[in-house]
């Protein structure tokens, strides 16, 4: 039967006490089929269980996660406190000051350990402290996945080991309960063992001796980065073009952003912060790297961009 080939309630259960054993952690672990998804039921569920806090904040322009979540708040009537993350980058105190400014009844502060396009990496540990200190809880999202993330015993956190699994952490004693999480379709794979004890891949030396050869533009980063991704800007060529040809040449982890150039809600435009021009987002690839393999070489890029200006001349 149709029925019996979706997971019961109790399967979540099963799946993550499964987790927490692969895991070897205090921490309890819920499990989900996407971040947004876990991003959104943590949230709403802790808002749920303390009702009568009215105020919620979270750090705004590096992530996509709470596009969904928002709107919850919003006519749920909170008062969301909008943080940009530029704000406390430029904070003499390292944003002391606006932590300790947020309204008094604030339930949560979501921070984020890394930028989900660039890799950016932003120190969390003091920005923990002190929102403990003010009796709010402190929501980590990683876009990546750490096998030994730290955190303090009240804090909640959010990872992604697998296109197919996201995690949220949650203290040993916390009291949830999850609107949607017995709900959803999951099943235990074998494959997330080896996934939950993978690190991230670094190839510092590798991408840097790269990047410096080639002649295209590279994103302009603000604050220390991940080593496992590149973004290049193709002055004068649309980025579809040249994600295409790289995906002919096996290089399958590249992606182009020239589509959010129509600021559909869904696109990195709705919430990436700076704004991103439409010049800088036709031109705009990403390439994600697992293994050093996954570079394309400086004569590989070349060669693309030749071939693209080559068929766009006109002859007569």
């Amino acid at each position: 039967m149709v029925f019996e080939s979706f997971s019961h309630p109790e399967e979540w259960d099963l799946v993550n006490f499964r987790l927490k054993t692969e895991l070897s952690t205090l921490n309890q672990i819920s499990s989900y089929v996407n971040p947004y998804l876990a991003v959104h039921d943590l949230l709403v569920s802790i808002a749920q269980l303390y009702a009568h806090k009215r105020s919620i904040a979270w750090v705004t322009g590096i992530s996509p996660l709470l596009e969904n979540t928002q709107p919850y708040f919003i006519r749920e009537s909170y008062k969301v406190q909008n943080i940009k993350i530029a704000d406390l980058q430029q904070a003499n105190d390292d944003g002391q000051s606006i932590i300790d400014g947020l309204n008094k009844d604030t339930l949560f502060l979501v921070f984020f350990k890394n930028h989900a396009l660039t890799g950016e990496i932003f120190p969390y540990e003091k920005i923990e402290e002190w929102a403990i200190e003010k009796k709010i809880f402190f929501i980590l999202v990683n876009h990546e996945y750490t096998p030994d993330i730290k955190m303090q015993q009240t804090s909640y956190a959010v990872q992604i080991p697998s296109h197919d699994l996201s995690l949220v952490y949650l203290p040993e004693r916390a009291k949830l309960y999850s609107p949607v999480g017995p709900y959803q379709n999951i099943h235990w794979q074998n494959e997330w063992t080896s996934k939950l004890k993978q690190k991230s891949h670094s190839f510092e030396a590798e991408v840097k001796s790269w990047e410096s050869n080639l002649v295209q533009l590279k994103w302009d980063y603000k604050s220390p980065r991940s080593w496992n991704r590149s973004l290049l800007l193709f002055d004068g060529i649309h980025g579809d073009l040249v994600a295409s040809k790289l995906k002919e040449k096996g290089f399958a982890h590249v992606r182009s952003y020239s589509d959010c150039v129509s600021n559909s809600p869904k696109s990195i435009r709705s919430w990436i912060q700076p704004e991103v021009s439409d010049e800088v987002l036709r031109g705009l690839i990403s390439l994600s790297f697992n293994d050093v393999k996954d570079i394309p070489s400086k004569a590989v890029i070349d060669d693309i961009v030749k071939d693209i200006k080559s068929d766009s001349e006109w002859s007569f």
